[in-house]
């Protein structure tokens, strides 16, 4: 069955929504950059009103050993992290590394290195709503990763108009959706809704 995450929870009041869909993880977001950016003590009220079957994920952007340690220290299941200079082994905390997907010869020179926990891919351009070309990909490297069993994770641009053409693609481990699924005032019910229905009818 195909995981689902639901990144970018920016206040309490998205935590009902993900746990009535019984979603797999919750993403926040510790990027100054990001208009879904909030603060370490923050995400630790919001993630306080979670289930405790949901999962969660800090996000992060080629992060200093400090911020590191006040993840870990407060709690985050997973540590995710894009635009990695270097990978420090024996940290206490499981890792996601990412990898923006901005043309085939790119995705070809992708080396995940040993001891990671997850890969996951992303569009070119964080949070734009746009998906990496899935048909230039080179499926060998998703074929490698099954083999060495290295879970993946299906992102960037997935909406409940295409995840199921993703999960049929790719067969993801987890598929990861922010942009798709926010309103007006953060995460939207209805759009939150469809998103895990249409992953589930899929298996």
């Amino acid at each position: 069955m195909t995981k689902i995450k639901i990144c970018g929870i920016t206040r309490e009041s998205e935590t009902e929504v993900l746990n009535r869909m019984q979603v797999d993880y919750a993403g926040f977001v510790f990027f100054e950059k990001s208009k879904r950016n909030i603060s370490i003590e923050q995400a630790k009220e919001i993630k306080k009103h979670l289930k405790p079957s949901i999962k969660t994920v800090a996000v992060t952007v080629n992060p200093a050993l400090d911020l590191i340690d006040e993840i870990i220290e407060a709690g985050f299941d997973i540590l995710q992290i894009h635009k990695m200079q270097e990978f420090h082994e024996n940290l206490k905390i499981p890792v996601w590394v990412a990898y923006q997907v901005r043309n085939r010869e790119e995705a070809e020179e992708i080396n995940v290195p040993d001891g990671i926990s997850g890969i996951l891919l992303d569009a070119p351009e964080y949070g734009s709503g746009k998906t990496f070309s899935w048909q230039d990909f080179p499926m060998k490297k998703r074929r490698e990763w099954q083999e060495r069993r290295i879970p993946f994770i299906l992102a960037g641009g997935l909406s409940s108009e295409n995840v199921e053409e993703g999960i049929r693609l790719f067969e993801p481990d987890v598929v990861d959706v922010s942009s798709s699924v926010e309103g007006e005032h953060g995460k939207d019910y209805k759009k939150v809704e469809a998103f895990v229905r249409k992953v589930r009818e899929h298996e």
